[in-house]
Order: structure tokens, then C-alpha cells, then sequence
């Protein structure tokens, strides 16, 4: 008998050691995946001071025409996108909402502050009018956009936006969970997101996690911000907007309900609701993400045919 439990101890030990191994080692990995990632980081944005505070912005293209990218949650200047406008005629305007990079949380915390955030950039770089392109956590700031300055608001495009007050279950956080909201957690996610979805996808999702969540601290304060404002979102006077208005969502979205979405079609006047059957929330980091550029290049065609 002592002979068996003096196995069954060192088999113990053995399998004890070899997990340590295996956890120094995915440690090792990430700590120079993540050294990498703050390294490539794009260095072409840049901070501007406005009367509401400062904005980190990055504005490209030569054209007349202006699309206002107002990224999700978490997110920042360096994944808001835009490039396949920019080769479809556009000036492409990217920010950073605040709380996240290096624009600053006092620079607006409310969607109506961020908003006006959002109206003073574009006095500042002397724009007139923008198309605003709000996705996720950025629909409230892109909706109340719309409704204070309809007359800066050419047209309305929201992907998988929130647009009303999203209620949490009251559970308390795990020891799991918590785990998996660390840096090492969110990475050790990632390898095993990759595992689940085409090449595609999984470099649409590389990207966004680079470029919005790493390092923690530069997205922390405006994460956090977000889902406080999220719960306590007031009901938007949909009813209210003036603009062209299209809506992009998936019918199996369990972040952001497809519910919102129905619920926004029916009470805004002028919309357009673009059923994303199938797809979730990550839809657009795939290569569906062209199909609903096209299909929003041809809305704003539209708009301006209209204006002749």
C-alpha cells in the first residue's frame, strides 16, 4: 500500500511539474507576443486639442467626401478602419473614443459629451459634414451624434450598435472569468478563438485585439466607462432622427441583441435595415466585412443621388 501511494505521489508531482512547465512556457510566449504588439502599434495618429478637450484622430484620403469611423468596445484609432473607403473616394476620419489611447476619459464620458467631442474635432479640422459609421459600443455616441447635429450628419451607418440600455445579469465574476479578463487570459482566449474560426476571421480578429487591448491600461478607463454608460443608457428619441439611416446586424448576436436593431428600424423614419442572417457580432472582421462595404457605399450613392 505504501509503495502504491508512493507512485500515486510522484505521478502527482510529475503531472504537478509538467503543468507549471506548460504555463511558464504559454507566459514566455505571450510576454514577447505582447512586447511585439506595443512595438508595431501605428505611430501615425495624432492628438489635437478641441474646446471639449483632446481627441487622438487619424485622417486620410483626398476627397470632398467624409466618413466619421467611431470604433466599438473596446477599440481605439488603429481599428476603426475605413481603408476600403478611402479606395471607394473617401476621406476617412479614425478616432479614438475617450477613455482610450490617447484620448483622454475627460474628454467625454456620455455619448451626448462625446458627441459634441466628435462636432468640435470636425470644426477644428474644418469639416462640414460627415457620413458617421458607428459600430457597437460606438452606436450611442453615433446615434446622439446624429440627433444634436443633423446638419453635420449627411448619413447614419450602424453595425452591430448598441442603441438602447443593455442590462447585465446580476452574477457574480467568477475566478474563471477573471482570469480570462487579464492580458495573459485575453491572449490564451485568442489561441483558443483561433481554433474555431477560418483564416479570415482569424486575422480580422488578431488585428483588433492588437490594436484595441494591448497594453490594458490605454483601454481600461474607456472599457470601463462604456459598460457604466451602457446600463444606464437613456431611451434615445429615435423617432427624432433626420438623417438617412442604415442598419447592419446579425441575427445570431449575442453580444449586442439583434433585437436593438428591430426595435431602432421601427422607430426611426428614414431606415434601411440590413438583416445579417447567420452572422454574429464579428461579422465584419471577416471577409462578409466587404459585402456590408459595399452595401454601405451604395447607400451613400444613393443619398447623394438623391441631393442632385
Amino acid at each position: 500500500m505504501k509503495k502504491i501511494l508512493k507512485w500515486i505521489k510522484r505521478i502527482f508531482v510529475a503531472i504537478f511539474g509538467l503543468l507549471l512547465i506548460a504555463i511558464l512556457g504559454l507566459w514566455v510566449s505571450f510576454y514577447f507576443w505582447k512586447k511585439e504588439v506595443i512595438n508595431d502599434l501605428p505611430k501615425n495618429s495624432l492628438v489635437i486639442n478641441t474646446d471639449k478637450g483632446q481627441v487622438e484622430y487619424n485622417l486620410t484620403g483626398n476627397s470632398d467626401k467624409y466618413m466619421l469611423m467611431i470604433h466599438g468596445s473596446p477599440g481605439s484609432v488603429h481599428v476603426a478602419g475605413g481603408q476600403s473607403f478611402v479606395e471607394n473616394g473617401f476621406n476617412v476620419l479614425t478616432i479614438s473614443r475617450p477613455g482610450y489611447y490617447k484620448t483622454p476619459l475627460s474628454s467625454g464620458k456620455t455619448p451626448k459629451e462625446q458627441a459634441e467631442l466628435y462636432k468640435n474635432l470636425l470644426d477644428e479640422l474644418k469639416i462640414n459634414s460627415v457620413y458617421v459609421n458607428g459600430i457597437s459600443g460606438g452606436g450611442p455616441s453615433s446615434i446622439q451624434f446624429a440627433l444634436d447635429y443633423p446638419e453635420r450628419t449627411k448619413g447614419l451607418i450602424l453595425r452591430a450598435a448598441v442603441s438602447e440600455k443593455i442590462v447585465e445579469e446580476n452574477t457574480e465574476k467568477g475566478l474563471v472569468y477573471s482570469f480570462f479578463e487579464t492580458e495573459f487570459g485575453t491572449w490564451l482566449w485568442i489561441q483558443i478563438a483561433f481554433t474555431q474560426a477560418d483564416d479570415e476571421m482569424n486575422k480580422g480578429i488578431s488585428m483588433y485585439i492588437k490594436r484595441s487591448m494591448f497594453p490594458r491600461e490605454l483601454s481600461n478607463d474607456g472599457y470601463e466607462n462604456d459598460n457604466n454608460q451602457f446600463s444606464t443608457l437613456e431611451d434615445f428619441p429615435l423617432e427624432k432622427l433626420t438623417v438617412p439611416t442604415i442598419i447592419f446586424h446579425g441575427d445570431k448576436d449575442d453580444n449586442v441583441p439583434f433585437s436593438f436593431a428591430q426595435n431602432a428600424s421601427k422607430r426611426i423614419p428614414n431606415v434601411t435595415l440590413f438583416e445579417m442572417k447567420g452572422k454574429t457580432h464579428y461579422a465584419f472582421l471577416g471577409s462578409y466585412g466587404d459585402t456590408i462595404n459595399t452595401e454601405i457605399v451604395q447607400f451613400i450613392d444613393n443619398i447623394e443621388a438623391h441631393e442632385k
